[in-house]
Order: C-alpha cells, then sequence, then structure tokens
C-alpha cells in the first residue's frame, strides 16, 4: 500500500478531514494583535449567529464564527446528533479552529474565548471546560438532552477547568430549568471556576424575530452581552 493510499484510507477510517470546517472571520479596526472569540451558533444554524458579531468586533475583539452543521448535514431537527453520532468529530474540528485562530497574525492567542448561543453554549463549555481556551460563556446553553447517558457536557468539567459562566432562564421551555439547574449545579461541584447566572427569561431572550415560545426580553440581552465582556475581561491575560 503506498502513502497516498494509506492517507486515504486513514481519512475515511477515522471520519478525519483534510480541511477544517467552514468558518468566517471577522476583525476590529484595530491593526494589532487583539483578544479573540470563537462565537457558536445555535440548533438554528449557522445564520444564527450573523446578527451577533458586531458588538463583540465593537468591543474589540476578533470574531471566528464556525459552522459546525455543514459538514454533517445537521438541522434543526437532526440537532441532537450534533451531541451524539457528531460529537467527537466536532470537538476536534473547534478545538482545530481555535488553533488556527492562535495562528493569526492578528489574534492574542493568549487571549482567546469561546461564546455560545444554545447549541453553541454547550460548545463554548467543551473548550473551556477542556482548557482550550481562557473562558467560555454559554447563553442559554445546552446542558442536558434526550438520550444524554454520558451526562454531557458536565463530563467534561474537571478542577483544572478554566472558566465558564452559564446563563440560563428560569423560564426556559427549550431547556428546562428543572433539568438544567442540577447539570450546572454538577459542574459546579466538579470545577470551582463555573459561575452561574439566572435570568427570568425564555429560551433565546434576544430573538427578536423567532417564534412564540422565545420571547425577546431587551434588558436581559444587553445584561448577557455586559456580563459576557466582563467576564472575558477579567480572564483575560
Amino acid at each position: 500500500m503506498n502513502r497516498f493510499f494509506a492517507c486515504v484510507v486513514l481519512f475515511i477510517a477515522t471520519g478525519l478531514h483534510a480541511e477544517p470546517i467552514y468558518f468566517d472571520k471577522h476583525y476590529p479596526a484595530a491593526d494589532k494583535a487583539s483578544p479573540a472569540i470563537i462565537l457558536l451558533h445555535t440548533s438554528g444554524g449557522y445564520k444564527s449567529v450573523s446578527n451577533k458579531v458586531k458588538p463583540y468586533v465593537d468591543a474589540g475583539y476578533v470574531v471566528y464564527t464556525p459552522d459546525f452543521f455543514k459538514r454533517y448535514g445537521i438541522t434543526t431537527a437532526t440537532r441532537f446528533q450534533t451531541w451524539t453520532r457528531y460529537r467527537n468529530n466536532i470537538e476536534r474540528e473547534l478545538s482545530e479552529i481555535v488553533q488556527l485562530m492562535k495562528a493569526d497574525g492578528r489574534v492574542d492567542a493568549a487571549n482567546i474565548f469561546a461564546v455560545g448561543f444554545s447549541n453553541g453554549g454547550y460548545w463554548a463549555s467543551y473548550l473551556s471546560a477542556t482548557g482550550a481556551v481562557n473562558a467560555g460563556i454559554s447563553h442559554y446553553g445546552v446542558w442536558d438532552f434526550p438520550g444524554n447517558v454520558d451526562g454531557y457536557p458536565v463530563k467534561y468539567f474537571h478542577g483544572a477547568s478554566h472558566p465558564v459562566l452559564a446563563l440560563i432562564g428560569k423560564d426556559d421551555q427549550t431547556q428546562r430549568y428543572e433539568r438544567v439547574l442540577p447539570q450546572v449545579q454538577k459542574a459546579e461541584n466538579l470545577s470551582p471556576r463555573v459561575v452561574r447566572k439566572v435570568y427570568e427569561a425564555s429560551h433565546s431572550w434576544d430573538c427578536s424575530v423567532c417564534n412564540q415560545e422565545y420571547i425577546y426580553n431587551e434588558m436581559v440581552t444587553k445584561d448577557a452581552l455586559k456580563s459576557t465582556l466582563d467576564f472575558m475581561k477579567e480572564n483575560t491575560k
């Protein structure tokens, strides 16, 4: 077996890909290396982060927005496959994006953060709990899902995990508070650097065009953004 054929077999057998998953980059006006954020979309897909980029760029952050659905054809209807069938793949691919960020000359490699929304909140927890980024912020993030026999994302946490800010809604009907709270508490017991903040709000409190299940709350949206920026500042080296 020649080397080229062996490499092809390896990629097929392990599910590895030669190219990273799709991502876009957004830069602030500063011409110096800036802190950076990997901004992670909801189960609504990649388009759900399009209106969330500007506030972070305006605050001086480089923002990378990966699409972790497209490669596997994941949709809102098949979103649970994100944390089951494709979990190992997405773990590896988001970690790869962080490495690409560190190699970007316009990024301060010592200060990279993860900010995720709903589905993306799960992955912000993963990246921070495993030490890939300085800190992670989970906005109405996924802490529990059907068939979660392995207990993720709590299973990622340990005593040396990097800080995670869990922003959760008491009126959330998608990630129900009574199911999310015990999971966040487990993470708190595993890592002293998990911070919890509870809002009187529904899921997707920052979505002004979503369905009736998600109630837009301007006050909470503004506070969640401020809390996110403050948390990143506190964990900047």
